[in-house]
């Protein structure tokens, strides 16, 4: 009787270069065969024996920490164990690289730089007036992401500081703001007669 496929996620088959690090000590190049969520399988010429701890960095994806679970004979598999958050952001790259032609424009959209300010706090003025105090995540010249007690509809304008700003999405601590554009023409102000 076949053995039934016992792997906790879908692969994704990946040629990438990756660079390996085994025991802290030995540095190999590589190439990536296929990986999920919570493994990978490499090609590499390496002296890896299974319970050995593995580092592996692959561009466009993340320094992934790992124990090798296995060796086959042109190169290794590893397990790594990730916070949920991790394995999601990984899942999210994966999905995207595994459907390059079709994510086209899906990646980070984002054009400048963001800070992260984890300690500034300001009130910010919504639509109807009333006031709500946020903690600012991070920040950027077209935006801000903000940890809010509730949040505002998305759509909606929003004063942040001396920023106006549209609210475009939430989050799971809270809201991101995108500032209006300083080029954008004057909304035209209709007068009573």
């Amino acid at each position: 009787m076949a053995k039934p496929n016992a792997r906790r996620f879908k692969r994704v088959s990946l040629n990438m270069p990756a660079h390996i690090v085994i025991n802290a000590v030995d540095e190999f190049e590589g190439r990536l065969l296929n990986i999920s969520p919570g493994d990978m399988a490499l090609i590499a010429e390496t002296n890896a024996a299974p319970g050995d701890a593995a580092i592996i960095r692959v561009k466009d994806l993340d320094v992934i920490e790992g124990t090798v679970a296995r060796t086959f004979p042109d190169g290794f598999a590893v397990s790594f164990m990730l916070s949920k958050k991790r394995r999601t952001q990984l899942t999210e790259k994966l999905i995207l690289l595994a459907n390059q032609p079709f994510a086209e424009g899906l990646g980070d959209r984002r054009t400048t730089l963001r800070h992260r300010r984890s300690d500034a706090r300001t009130s910010s003025r919504l639509a109807d007036g009333t006031s709500l105090y946020v903690r600012i995540i991070d920040m950027s010249v077209d935006g801000v992401s903000v940890e809010a007690p509730r949040r505002p509809p998305i759509g909606s304008e929003i004063h942040i500081g001396q920023q106006c700003g549209v609210v475009v999405r939430h989050t799971p601590r809270g809201f991101v703001v995108v500032y209006e554009s300083k080029s954008q023409k004057p909304h035209a102000i209709l007068h009573a007669v």
